[in-house]
């Protein structure tokens, strides 16, 4: 196909896939067209948002190491501060958790690698640190353009081990069965932190599921930069900004999306490429 070029202020930006790209040995997976949400996405749409606090904070993310299932699995609230919190269950037949900690390391240095995931939505992406060779993600910088709804979001994508939000190490030592991918969320052109995201991705019959979980705005909206103006600036910040409800929506439709759409050729892209 021929791609669709972005405007000139984004030279070398595009979406979708140039004849170049499908020259890339992992091009047979890109397919383009993307399954309509499940219906437990659907549902959680049709119900609206849940009382404030009804998602787990932060905080309790540890949680997700807990046996069962959330009160709520998918779905999101407007919180009192001005944020939003958002849930999001994928099933995912056929996955092994340890697939996604190599995916997690391996799209992010080539924009073709990361439109695997959501060829509708992703445009680019690359590691701040310009490193091609290296598959591994905890204590780098991801920087991405993708859209988030009709909004191309310009992001910055910070992974921190899960120990620093509280994870018991002990209890993620074995990949087969559990991985966890955590990251700090802002923005890629300006100082700015706006949330947290948390996936995790554990073993069940037939496969695995991720229960994904996001924060967004509100207390967890800040400068980069430290000192008393920045602290300030933060604190306003907080103060002043709302998020949308449509901006809650739209993440969760995103995220529905692209990991089951990735979901359906990680085994045999993992396969293929892991030892790459």
């Amino acid at each position: 196909m021929t791609a669709i070029h972005s405007s000139s202020r984004n030279p070398g930006k595009y979406m979708g896939y140039s004849a170049a790209d499908h020259t890339m040995p992992y091009a047979k997976y890109y397919r383009e067209s993307i399954a309509p949400i499940p219906e437990h996405v659907a549902a959680a749409l049709r119900k609206g948002t849940l009382a404030a606090g009804m998602l787990a904070p932060l905080h309790r993310s540890p949680d997700l190491l807990l046996e069962g299932y959330a009160e709520t699995e998918t779905g999101y609230a407007l919180e009192p501060d001005g944020g939003v919190s958002v849930s999001v269950l994928t099933q995912m037949p056929g996955v092994e958790p340890f697939m996604w900690d190599w995916w997690f390391g391996w799209h992010g240095s080539h924009a073709n690698r990361y439109k695997l995931w959501h060829p509708k939505a992703h445009r680019d992406a690359v590691w701040e640190d310009g490193r091609e060779d290296l598959v591994a993600y905890v204590g780098r910088v991801s920087l991405i353009e993708e859209y988030i709804g009709k909004k191309m979001a310009k992001a910055q994508i910070r992974f921190v081990a899960p120990e620093e939000l509280g994870f018991d190490p002990l209890q993620l030592s074995d990949p087969k069965k559990t991985v966890i991918i955590c990251a700090r969320l802002g923005y890629s052109h300006l100082p700015v932190d706006i949330g947290w995201l948390v996936h995790q991705v554990r073993a069940v019959e037939g496969g695995s599921e991720m229960r994904s979980r996001f924060w967004m705005g509100g207390h967890h909206l800040q400068l980069r930069t430290h000192g008393r103006l920045s602290n300030l600036i933060s604190k306003l910040l907080q103060k002043n900004v709302r998020l949308r409800e449509h901006q809650a929506t739209d993440l969760l439709v995103h995220c529905a999306e692209e990991m089951n759409h990735l979901s359906a050729i990680l085994p045999e892209l993992y396969t293929e490429f892991h030892h790459q």
